[in-house]
């Protein structure tokens, strides 16, 4: 069958979104997270000791107001245009994710599902969490099967062919709050692709105005190539130029991490790659063929969210008086000179904390010889002033 798209699917679904006032990076993710949920365990790279499905964990982050929900919605709305899609949209507990992969397992003998979680907060409550971020963690891998203990001391429930792919959006401050240093540890957080974003890069205040017929033409052709890509089954293949490219990368991989709280995902960025050039091949064509092509726009496309994403993590700490330390040094980088008063500190954060948390903040980025401090005189006696020493933070 040949494709319906005039471009490859990835570029027609961004040229379809173009006037959505959510920035582009979004709408590329959740593109790559509806190809990730429609192949399914369909495609693999075997690795000799275990294959690569290319299944996501994707997780856009930004303040309140940029639509990030509503860009992952359109995804979602595409999903449902294919008819064998398993998907999950409220809020959920262990307990029914493993009485849903029963049923999954008994009648279509694969576990084989999609999660899409509007608000990360919601999806990651008190309830069962700790039992919640196991399950998730332990999916991720896409296990041929697993075994959980069922509710009740009814035995273990045993799932078969296990692909799980999963949306979700927050805020920073919920991530903040709401994840911890041991799931960091523990693994969970090193499985997801973070999208960071907190500068608004285009608005639209009447996108109904630019959905143009030829845009509107876009959507069936969108679904259709979908569909067939749905049906697309076999093993992946590397050019020996794609071996050699990413056996240069591979060699040189550890000096890339430069924030601990990151080292999760570059641990695991070597089959992420991988992941993200399945979706890019399939995207273009039927061919089952990374190329040394394909690996540079992964590439690209993966170091475009690296640059950002020690941000999604800057607030989570062990201590909870450092949680904003990231972004005082941020507020120090963005201001003229790049120097601010204690006065003007504490009322640009007088909703977050007090002058006492400001001074173990300070003290903390004074002795790390990130921060440096003096006295003025002011109208009313002496005024405190914080400066940034080293810009490269």
């Amino acid at each position: 069958m040949s494709r319906k798209c005039t471009s490859n699917w990835l570029d027609t679904y961004l040229e379809y979104t173009a006037f959505q006032e959510a920035p582009r990076k979004f709408h590329l993710w959740t593109g790559l997270s509806t190809l990730a949920s429609v192949v399914k365990r369909n495609i693999k790279l075997p690795r000799g000791y275990f294959n690569i499905y290319p299944n996501l964990y994707v997780a856009l982050v930004a303040p309140s107001g940029f639509t990030k929900t509503s860009a992952a919605d359109i995804s979602i709305k595409f999903l449902k245009e294919v008819p064998s899609i398993e998907l999950i949209e409220e809020k959920v507990t262990s307990w029914y994710i493993l009485d849903y992969f029963q049923e999954l397992t008994t009648n279509k003998g694969e576990c084989c599902v999609t999660m899409y979680a509007p608000e990360m907060k919601t999806f990651l409550g008190d309830l069962n969490k700790a039992e919640l971020v196991a399950m998730l963690t332990s999916f991720y891998g896409c296990p041929d099967s697993s075994s959980f203990r069922t509710k009740g001391n009814k035995g273990a429930a045993i799932f078969k062919d296990i692909c799980l792919n999963l949306l979700a959006c927050s805020t920073p401050e919920w991530l903040t709050l709401g994840t911890t240093t041991d799931e960091i540890a523990g693994g969970f957080t090193g499985r997801f692709v973070y999208v960071f974003e907190d500068i608004p890069e285009r608005s639209f205040a009447f996108p109904e105005d630019y959905i143009t017929p030829e845009v509107q033409a876009l959507r069936q052709p969108l679904i259709d190539d979908l569909n067939h890509i749905a049906t697309l089954k076999g093993d992946f293949m590397l050019t020996d130029q794609a071996k050699a490219d990413y056996l240069v990368w591979y060699s040189t991989r550890e000096q890339e991490c430069t924030d601990e709280r990151l080292r999760g995902y570059y641990a695991r960025k070597r089959d992420l790659i991988f992941k993200v050039a399945m979706l890019l091949s399939l995207s273009q064509d039927d061919s089952m063929l990374i190329d040394e092509d394909v690996l540079k726009m992964t590439w690209t496309i993966l170091s475009d969210i690296e640059n950002k994403m020690k941000e999604t993590f800057s607030g989570i700490v062990d201590d909870p008086a450092l949680k904003y330390k990231d972004m005082i040094v941020s507020q120090l980088a963005k201001a003229p000179g790049q120097e601010m008063s204690r006065a003007d500190l504490l009322k640009k954060n007088w909703n977050r904390f007090d002058g006492q948390i400001l001074d173990r903040i300070i003290t903390n980025l004074i002795d790390a010889g990130m921060l440096d401090n003096y006295t003025m005189k002011a109208k009313k006696g002496v005024k405190i002033m914080y400066k940034l020493v080293d810009v490269g933070y």
